[in-house]
């Protein structure tokens, strides 16, 4: 049960620090994902309140096991995305964007002579976080200025 609450925890990391970007939409699924998520976190409780005050004002219309069905198959939407995105920021980069961030990396670090060996085969979470920096460092149009994209 541990390791579960841990996907959580690594999942709610991540999605408080995906990047807010519009051009990351196309590129990764991983925006789409925290964008319902972030939804689904903040809609779910009304619905769960109003389903709730519905079958106490209104017992005939749906009956208490409904109800409950109901009400846990909609707090299990936003665990899902959180686990989801647990999962995915424990994944390792496809070799595909390997490239791509370290011409990121580059971009960032300039002024810093690396000896171009990579200590650690890069996560997702890794990717957001040097997205994040790039964001909050050159501005929305980053990746667009740098011709990264």
């Amino acid at each position: 049960m541990k390791l579960f609450f841990d996907v959580i925890r690594q999942g709610d990391f991540y999605l408080k620090n995906w990047p807010k970007q519009k051009t990351l939409n196309c590129l990764f699924v991983d925006s789409k994902v925290v964008y319902y998520t972030r939804l689904a976190i903040k809609v779910i409780p009304l619905f769960v309140i109003l389903i709730m005050c519905l079958n106490v004002l209104l017992p005939g219309l749906l009956n208490w096991p409904a109800t409950a069905t109901l009400v846990l198959f909609l707090m299990g939407l936003p665990v899902q995305g959180l686990y989801w995105l647990g999962k995915r920021s424990s994944a390792f980069l496809p070799n595909q964007l390997l490239p791509w961030y370290i011409a990121i990396e580059k971009k960032l670090n300039q002024g810093v002579t690396q000896d171009g060996v990579m200590a650690k085969r890069p996560r997702y979470v890794d990717l957001a976080l040097l997205l994040k920096h790039a964001f909050k460092r050159g501005g929305d149009n980053f990746l667009q200025n740098n011709e990264l994209i």
